[in-house]
């Protein structure tokens, strides 16, 4: 069943962070993509897979990936790892076109998100584009009772939310997350905070209430 199909009958859910990576990529020539950290269900994995990109999706989540798998099945030019972001990457330098990272890099710390990203410029080819999309320090659940932003960490702790299997994010400011890919010697070209709809579960079925706040950045090598 193609990703459209699948799009059809709701087994994605509109993401305005991802309709603008999938729009700004439009314009641009590139056949490589890894995605670091399945987003929405896998649709910007299946959509430009399906156009001929060949698309290497990441997550740590064992069970979200064999989902997405199963829901991916019929797709060409898709292929799924389990791997961790915080390790070193497998790849030569320079393999990729595209990374995309749709809030996964806001689960690791300050200095693990160092080694990450200077990975991600290694296997970024010159040239080109890194699409990051984080939450913001001004999302909501920082403004729950008991939360406490640890600055060794970077981390903001959100210890009345007890649904999340982690009680910490990274939260980020367009200072901090920009500076953090400065610092990886990416130039950054644009970013914007926004809130958006998102899901609390990988399959996209149980809302979180109410829109996060998010932070897009895209940055080039």
């Amino acid at each position: 069943m193609t990703v459209e199909k699948l799009n059809q009958m709701g087994f994605f859910k509109p993401s305005p962070t991802e309709q603008h990576a999938i729009d700004f990529l439009k314009e641009l020539s590139f056949n490589t993509i890894k995605s670091i950290g399945i987003s929405t269900a896998g649709y910007f994995e299946g959509f430009w897979a399906e156009r001929g990109k060949q698309v290497i999706a990441t997550t740590l989540d064992k069970k979200g990936m064999e989902y997405t798998k199963n829901l991916l099945s019929e797709t060409p030019n898709l292929t799924f790892r389990l791997e961790d972001v915080t390790q070193s990457m497998p790849e030569n330098d320079c393999t990729y076109d595209v990374l995309y990272s749709r809030l996964c890099l806001h689960y690791i710390s300050d200095s693990e998100l160092k080694k990450a990203l200077a990975e991600c410029y290694r296997v970024l080819k010159p040239d080109g584009h890194f699409i990051v999309v984080v939450k913001s320090l001004n999302d909501w659940t920082a403004q729950t009772a008991g939360a406490y932003y640890e600055p060794e960490t970077g981390y903001t702790y959100t210890p009345s939310i007890t649904r999340y299997s982690k009680l910490s994010r990274r939260l980020h400011s367009i200072q901090s997350i920009t500076e953090a890919l400065q610092t990886a010697h990416f130039k950054i070209s644009h970013s914007n905070e926004l809130t958006e709809t998102i899901y609390e579960d990988f399959e996209r079925t149980t809302l979180e209430m109410p829109d996060a706040t998010v932070i897009e950045v895209y940055a080039t090598k």
